[in-house]
């Protein structure tokens, strides 16, 4: 009678034990599923932003496809941006974009992307140091207005000293 009292909750045990295995790994594949479909709705977005045409590069990116592209070359080569495993170089300038633009904050970038804040945060950060390095080629120094200017809308920033 112990022995059947024995048996039957060592059964019991090892039915449990099998079913927690099988919710662990149920709750595994979930996992895995779910992160699949957000690399595809990732896809997705970077592909409808950047490569579908240059009306919703411009709405969404503000410029077209075309000088995205020479932007991304740029970063990479002069002012050293690398793609990591997990995104690649269009995705990364994309999203540096994309919060420009828009004037969003992080969370609201990983939403639209399918991505955490603070992946999104180390990336911009990244990207903002690459365009950095650009500067001397992207930005234009301002030249002095002379004083015998004669342009009129220039009369009213002149310092009286």
């Amino acid at each position: 009678m112990a022995f059947r009292g024995i048996l039957s909750s060592l059964l019991v045990t090892y039915y449990y034990v099998w079913l927690l295995m099988g919710l662990a790994y149920r709750r595994k594949c979930l996992r895995i599923e779910r992160r699949l479909r957000n690399r595809e709705r990732r896809m997705e977005n970077l592909n409808e932003l950047i490569r579908e045409s240059d009306r919703k590069c411009i709405s969404e990116l503000h410029m077209d496809r075309r000088t995205f592209f020479i932007l991304c070359e740029m970063l990479r080569d002069v002012g050293g941006l690398k793609a990591t495993r997990n995104m690649t170089l269009e995705e990364i300038v994309a999203h540096f974009l994309y919060t420009l633009a828009h004037h969003l904050k992080n969370r609201t970038i990983g939403r639209f992307f399918f991505r955490s804040g603070e992946t999104v945060s180390r990336q911009f950060n990244l990207c903002l140091l690459a365009v950095l390095k650009l500067q001397h080629l992207l930005l234009k120094t301002p030249d002095p207005i002379p004083e015998n200017s004669t342009d009129n809308t220039w009369k009213n920033f002149k310092v009286n000293t």
